[in-house]
């Protein structure tokens, strides 16, 4: 019988929220970091690469970490760790130590964000109301208020490493209150979940059109996290509080694309949804590379925050409904692509710009929407795909 769904659903998007309230403080206050350890966007763009890789590492066991402590305690472990990383950025001293704080977030950020993905899906499906997308796009609320937060923060001068150690107290808090009232849900074990259990989890064949589709997207996302507020700053001269509106634009747009994403797309299609994002997201890349003054860089950086508002989650619906083979083990080989591809970001950005400069770098963003463009078509439905063959 169906579990009453609405106080388990409001508790787990809670967890989708706070998770990106903790991570997004974080963003707006990487310019501060980069003049306090005095480097140029090279060597900064090395020592972010620490949260991706640390979350590439972490993926590869994720997927038995969650199953053998179930989703609901690897959400309360994984916020107190996380909670503890998050205070570490702001005291770095180089950028080695930079990079370990980084990869360390990048290590525990995983834990959180997979079981609260299985745990969101288990509560879907328990309760027979979809969810998965309104958590998204309480995600992506979370990462605006965080982003605003941090960006308020910078705007008042207080000291990075104090403003993030509060953060993290407040992540600890929140794991202590919340996530231990999630339900117990019992899980149904397969016998392809036996078989495949520890078999690295890489993309198929079949998968590789819906990955290519979500690289250009999530490469612009992951762009956007890491470099608007230095690019705002930079290019346009503005102050840290100003610097941090770009990502909070972006966000924020992404937020209410997410909450429409599944009404659009029940009206529209999937593929006509995604050419659209798509469209909006050049759009607003192209925006941001051109625009003459700080203003209109915010604007770019909103249009393409709605663009690739819903890229992931019409990625992950289509690869984990595919039918080739258990939808955890897509799900899992979708998430290890999202991780390289964000790895990508930093130095793609980054020392593209050490050499022609932050517009430059940022404009090596766009040749791979074109791409996602192209393969829009990879997200049709199976029952889509089989008329179209």
């Amino acid at each position: 019988m169906p579990i009453p769904a609405n106080k388990p659903a409001r508790l787990v998007m809670a967890v989708f929220f706070m998770l990106a309230i903790g991570f997004a403080n974080w963003l707006p206050r990487i310019p501060d970091v980069q003049e306090r350890l005095g480097v140029g966007p090279g060597d900064l763009s090395l020592a972010l690469l620490g949260m991706p890789i640390g979350g590439l590492v972490a993926l590869f066991a994720m997927g038995t970490v969650v199953e053998r402590l179930t989703p609901r305690r690897t959400i309360i472990a994984g916020f107190i760790l996380l909670g503890a990383a998050l205070a570490l950025p702001g005291w770095a001293w180089d950028v080695p130590s930079l990079f370990v704080a980084l990869f360390l977030v990048g290590i525990f950020f995983p834990m959180v964000d997979v079981a609260m993905n299985v745990e969101a899906n288990r509560i879907e499906s328990a309760g027979g109301r979809r969810i998965m997308n309104t958590c998204h796009g309480f995600y992506s609320v979370g990462t605006a208020i965080g982003a605003l937060m941090g960006a308020g923060a910078a705007g008042i001068g207080l000291p990075t490493e104090w403003h993030l150690a509060i953060v993290g107290a407040a992540t600890v808090v929140f794991a202590l209150v919340a996530p231990p009232s999630l339900p117990v849900l019992a899980r149904v074990v397969t016998s392809a979940d036996r078989r495949l259990r520890h078999v690295l989890t890489l993309p198929t064949l079949g998968m590789m059109g819906a990955c290519i589709f979500a690289f250009g997207m999530v490469l612009l996302e992951a762009g956007a996290r890491n470099w608007s507020a230095v690019y705002l700053r930079d290019v346009f001269a503005g102050s840290p509080a100003a610097a941090g509106l770009g990502y909070s634009a972006f966000a924020i747009a992404m937020a209410v694309g997410r909450f429409f994403g599944d009404r659009l797309a029940d009206r529209y299609g999937t593929v006509a949804l995604a050419r659209v994002c798509v469209g909006l997201a050049l759009a607003g890349a192209v925006i941001v590379v051109t625009a003459i003054n700080l203003p209109i860089g915010v604007v770019g950086f909103g249009l393409a925050g709605l663009g690739v508002s819903v890229a992931y989650p019409l990625t992950m619906t289509a690869v984990a409904t595919r039918g080739d083979r258990p939808a955890a083990m897509n799900v899992a080989a979708f998430s290890l692509v999202g991780s390289l591809t964000a790895l990508l970001s930093p130095p793609l950005v980054g020392l593209v710009a050490e050499a022609g400069g932050l517009r430059l770098g940022f404009a090596t963003l766009l040749p791979p929407l074109v791409l996602s463009l192209i393969f829009t078509a990879h997200l049709a439905s199976p029952a889509r795909r089989a008329e179209a063959a």
